[in-house]
């Protein structure tokens, strides 16, 4: 019979907590737990309703909801208004704001109300959000127009700033001169609810059939990575677009998401799969039926800023994935990434020229993914959602 145990969260303990109280020899001898007897209640904004807010707020969230019934969540995408919530919050979590207009909302209502009943503010950034400093390729780039004016507003207001990686700790304290020391690095998790679709039945099935078939080459992204605007200026495909070329005929080429318009020409000989609902992302990804996913990134200070999600994802559901070699990927899987497209040709072949070998690949890209679960990583929230500023 399946039983479910819930995992051994280590939080601090609240001020005016009995736990908070405990000598520290006592401290030393267990974790500190939520306090059964009282209710904490966790409020957060996010911007989007794609990947970002989910990752960095709502799986968390959603997971966290169901261990422990008294954390309350009320995780909404309008601004802040509620009063009869601000006197209970335990904390408030900003995910992406970046416009100048919502600074009012800001300082008339959201800073006012902190203030007054003393939940600390965490606001949560994921990318770089400055114009400036995101490719002339990107075709989201001039939403961002005033991030430079207000990001460092909320920066400031803030009693932490949550992101995803080192690199984007470098970027914004240097940006904007933001102390190091606010900032909390929580890389991107996945949830085992979501994305655990690792079945070696249907991998066996997918290799053994790549004798029969052109193997399935999929590139998973959205149009940001293709000059959309033809800038001139390149994309992230620009150095491996010869080589799409060359190979269409050899494999079988997947675009799930954008399309790059260099390849127009060609399109009849590509499976193009628009993108949709994030809440449908994994199921779109398993009916692919990929051999293997492809992320080439421009080397750029924007791309060093990601998490290494791609190889996440695609570790999570047993496909082979070659990436870039940016420094969130190098630092997790060398072994899977590649510089140019003649080291991608080489990995490439490599991979489906041994099929044992590729099965062992898979297999130990699955026994990775023990680090990357959110499952057995939701104390890394907890303790800034309840001490931002650290014990």
């Amino acid at each position: 019979m399946f039983q479910f145990i819930p995992p051994k969260l280590t939080v601090p303990a609240r001020p005016g907590s009995p736990a908070a109280n405990r000598k520290p020899e006592e401290e030393a001898s267990g974790p500190v737990r939520l306090d059964p007897r009282r209710v904490y209640v966790f409020g957060s904004t996010h911007i989007d309703v794609g990947g970002c807010s989910y990752y960095r707020i709502l799986f968390t969230s959603q997971l966290l909801s169901q261990i422990y019934n008294q954390a309350l969540f009320c995780d909404t995408r309008l601004l802040f208004h509620y009063d009869y919530i601000f006197p209970a919050l335990s904390s408030f979590r900003l995910q992406r704001a970046c416009s100048t207009r919502d600074l009012r909302w800001l300082r008339n209502v959201l800073i006012p109300a902190k203030n007054k009943y003393g939940f600390p503010f965490i606001y949560e950034i994921d990318d770089i959000l400055v114009e400036e400093d995101i490719p002339v390729y990107n075709c989201y780039r001039s939403i961002f127009k005033e991030g430079k004016d207000a990001l460092p507003v909320y920066m400031d207001a803030s009693d932490a700033i949550t992101v995803t990686c080192e690199p984007l700790v470098d970027y914004y304290s240097t940006k904007f001169g933001i102390p190091r020391d606010k900032f909390r690095v929580i890389p991107n998790y996945l949830p085992r609810y979501f994305f655990d679709s690792y079945d070696e039945a249907v991998i066996l099935d997918r290799i053994r059939s790549q004798k029969k078939r052109r193997p399935r080459i999929c590139f998973s992204c959205s149009m940001s990575h293709f000059d959309m605007n033809r800038t001139g200026a390149g994309d992230d495909f620009s150095d491996i677009l010869d080589w799409i070329v060359e190979n269409r005929r050899r494999y079988e080429f997947v675009f799930h998401g954008g399309f790059p318009p260099a390849l127009k020409q060609y399109a009849d000989d590509f499976t193009r799969i628009p993108i949709g609902p994030f809440l449908d992302y994994p199921r779109v990804r398993r009916s692919i039926h990929a051999d293997l996913f492809i992320q080439p990134l421009r080397h750029s200070m924007f791309n060093e800023c990601k998490s290494p999600i791609k190889l996440l994802e695609s570790w999570a559901e047993g496909t082979p994935a070659f990436v870039q070699d940016l420094g969130c990927y190098m630092r997790i899987a060398p072994d899977a990434c590649f510089d140019t497209a003649d080291t991608l040709d080489r990995k490439v072949e490599a991979l489906f020229a041994d099929p044992d070998a590729q099965l062992q690949t898979i297999r130990a890209n699955y026994a990775r993914m023990k680090d990357y679960w959110l499952d057995d990583h939701l104390s890394e929230w907890l303790e800034v959602m309840l001490y931002p500023k650290g014990r």
